[in-house]
C-alpha cells in the first residue's frame, strides 16, 4: 500500500470556500467522488482544514496502489466530476492539480496501525519498552 500527506495554503479569505468544497464532496457529490477515487486507485483520502499562524490549509492524505500513478491520471482526466474538483481546489488554494507533483512527496517517517481484530498484540523486542 503506498501512501502520502501534503499541505497546501489556502488562499487569503478561502476558507469558508474550502469548507464548502468539502462539505459538497462529503453530501451531494459523494457518489460521483467515490466513482473517481476508484478509477484511480485510491483506497482512502482525508481531506482536513488546518488553522496555522501563518494561515489555513488543506491536509491532505492518501491511500493506493500507486500514488503517483493516480496523481499522473488525476492531472490528464477531462472527467466532470475531476474538473470540478481541480477547479474548487485551485479556487481554494491556487493550486493547479493539472499538473503533478514535481518534487519528492512528504517523508511518512512514523505509522501506526492497531491489528486487524482477532489478530494477536504486537509484542515489544527483548529489552525494549513494553
Amino acid at each position: 500500500m503506498d501512501r502520502t500527506l501534503f499541505v497546501l495554503p489556502l488562499r487569503a479569505g478561502k476558507t469558508e470556500a474550502a469548507r464548502a468544497f468539502l462539505r459538497e464532496l462529503e453530501g451531494e457529490r459523494k457518489a460521483a467522488y467515490a466513482t473517481s477515487e476508484a478509477r484511480l486507485g485510491l483506497t482512502k483520502e482525508v481531506w482536513a482544514v488546518q488553522a496555522l499562524p501563518a494561515g489555513d490549509c488543506f491536509v491532505v492524505y492518501f491511500e493506493g496502489a500507486d500514488i503517483a500513478g493516480a496523481f499522473r491520471q488525476f492531472a490528464a482526466s477531462q472527467d466532470a466530476f475531476d474538473q470540478w474538483f481541480k477547479a474548487q481546489v485551485r479556487d481554494a488554494a491556487g493550486a493547479d492539480l493539472n499538473t503533478p507533483p514535481s518534487g519528492p512527496m512528504s517523508e511518512i517517517l512514523s505509522v501506526y496501525e492497531a491489528p486487524a481484530t482477532g489478530a494477536p498484540p504486537p509484542t515489544a523486542p527483548a529489552g525494549g519498552p513494553g
